[in-house]
């Protein structure tokens, strides 16, 4: 599994950045499965729909519906609600995120119900998951620790701002997973070279990526710029893909004595529903998630069923 987060300076966005790291890994004879949990409503699947003049609606597949079904998360159930972007050589299916910043809010909680469903998926298809990192990481804590990297996409064009990203991470809560492996994809020119990144951000450096139009990313084509950004990205991929199957191995071989837990943000009331990131299970089993009106602890599956009521009345 691997997450991938746009930093609040970062220009270049997290979803087009991850779709195209998908379609590289999807390329080259990989089963990717692409889900965008951008809490800020970033539209992904519009943007897309736009520059490739097709429609992504996640109304008719997608998160919403997804959600739903009412139905655990399984591979089968991915494919009745994703759509299909396969290259020639692989498989690529994308989960797409509500257009409103209210239902991906609630999406992005969905999601880290589900993580040991998720872990599970990415056994049989290779996950990358999109967000951004201000509220995203707080709500998807499970699902970045279960991550075997997570990789920052920020400019870093001075130590100065390298020290700011540092202190983004933290509060994020970046810096205090032990078990993966973050990674900082730099945007534009960085001065610093790989150990002062290291040193100065706590992120290991997968690489560089110059600054070009979100549209131009999403169109995967084009002229003399659109190249060279190709050419970056796929040294970036290379890199990450071998360090993820570094990372796996070392997960498989270490098996966690504690299962992703949540670092939940305080409670917070989005169109009547409290939303906050609830917890995954040591042996796989629902644990108990979520906070009732008078801040006690509620059952996980009363917090689903308010999840899935408040998606049927917002899709």
């Amino acid at each position: 599994m691997l997450a991938v987060l746009r930093a609040s300076r970062g220009q270049l966005d997290a979803g087009s950045i991850s779709l195209a790291l998908a379609r590289r890994w999807s390329a080259e004879g990989d089963q990717v499965l692409l889900i965008d949990a951008d809490v800020s409503g970033s539209r992904l699947a519009e943007r897309l729909g736009i520059e490739l003049r097709a429609d992504f609606s996640p109304a008719v597949r997608g998160m919403p519906s997804l959600i739903v079904a009412r139905s655990r998360l399984t591979l089968h159930l991915l494919a009745e609600h994703c759509y299909s972007l396969d290259t020639p050589a692989g498989s690529l299916w994308a989960l797409f995120a509500p257009y409103s910043p209210v239902g991906a809010q609630l999406a992005a909680d969905w999601l880290s119900e589900r993580v040991v469903d998720l872990m599970a998926v990415d056994k049989e298809r290779s996950l990358v998951t999109a967000m951004a990192m201000d509220d995203g990481a707080l709500r998807l804590a499970p699902v970045l620790q279960a991550s075997h990297a997570v990789a920052v996409i920020a400019p870093v064009p001075s130590v100065d701002a390298a020290r700011m990203l540092r202190a983004s991470c933290r509060e994020a809560g970046l810096l205090g997973f032990e078990r993966n492996h973050r990674l900082l994809i730099a945007e534009g020119d960085c001065p610093l070279d790989a150990d002062a990144i290291l040193l100065e951000t706590g992120l290991h450096f997968a690489g560089s990526l110059s600054m070009i139009d979100d549209s131009r990313v999403l169109r995967s084509q084009g002229g003399r710029k659109e190249r060279a950004f190709a050419s970056q990205l796929d040294e970036i991929a290379a890199r990450i893909a071998a360090l993820m199957n570094i990372y796996a191995a070392e997960a498989d071989h270490l098996a966690p004595l504690h299962p992703p837990a949540a670092h939940p943000p305080a409670a917070e009331k989005t169109n009547g529903v409290t939303a906050v990131a609830g917890a995954a299970a040591a042996n796989g089993a629902a644990p108990s998630a979520g906070l009732g009106a008078d801040g006690s602890a509620r059952p996980r599956h009363d917090r689903l069923a308010d999840l899935q009521s408040a998606f049927e009345g917002i899709s």
